[in-house]
């Protein structure tokens, strides 16, 4: 398979959303606050794009995005600011740069994300149009698809968790909605029943970080249904 690797304008790019015959759409979605931590991965490093194309065939004088498209669908936005939102954006990194005591960093970073402005494009890969159905197929799913996982033991030793939520990994505190839960229980109580209560061992705690919005969505599915059998147990993220 001979593959092209260059730049191409969002606005020649559309969503997989089943046009190619034998192709299902796109299987994947991401909720507001998920897209919201992607846009910031994007700008905080603008440089990384290079680094993982999004995968495209030729389809009617345009393409189709096969594999990426959250990162295009990120960009497009970026890259179509207004001119007061863009002014704000520079604003804010050059101000939170200088925060971080890393304004040196700032000159690189101006040069890229200006660079992504500027060429409104996002770099792809892109495959032949007479590739077959079945390979479009395997793409589209293996490329969604996190066979590793993380070790949250070595994460919380030698990582700062504050660093590994602004990079945008999961993180689902269940001992905190249990002591959310106990608390929103108590007040519920009239003031004389409160002293009725039986003081309980604390709760268990259970934290599970997701590095793949795929793998979040289909456990926290499987973990409401599976608490529906638990009267009062709830999940809070």
């Amino acid at each position: 398979m001979k593959i092209e690797i260059r730049l191409i304008p969002t606005v020649e790019i559309w969503p997989n959303t089943g046009q190619i015959k034998g192709l299902p759409a796109n299987p994947r979605f991401i909720r507001d606050e998920r897209f919201d931590a992607l846009l910031r991965s994007i700008v905080d490093d603008p440089d990384m794009l290079e680094l993982r194309e999004c995968i495209v065939i030729p389809y009617a004088d345009a393409y189709v995005a096969l594999a990426g498209n959250m990162r295009y669908k990120a960009t497009a936005e970026i890259v179509n600011l207004d001119e007061a939102a863009w002014s704000d954006l520079i604003a804010s990194k050059k101000k939170e740069l200088k925060e971080k005591n890393i304004s040196y960093q700032y000159d690189y970073w101006l040069s890229h994300i200006t660079a992504l402005k500027t060429s409104k494009s996002i770099p792809c890969k892109i495959i032949p149009a007479d590739t077959p159905i079945e390979k479009l197929r395997a793409i589209v799913i293996k490329d969604n698809i996190g066979f590793g996982q993380d070790n949250w033991d070595l994460l919380e030793k030698d990582w700062n968790l504050v660093e590994l939520e602004d990079f945008g990994m999961i993180m689902m505190d269940f001992g905190a909605a249990a002591d959310d839960e106990q608390e929103d229980f108590e007040s519920s109580l009239p003031e004389d029943g409160a002293a009725d209560i039986v003081a309980t061992a604390p709760p268990v705690e259970l934290k599970i970080v997701f590095e793949d919005i795929q793998q979040y969505d289909t456990v926290k599915l499987e973990i409401e249904e599976l608490l529906k059998g638990y009267p009062g147990a709830v999940i809070k993220v």
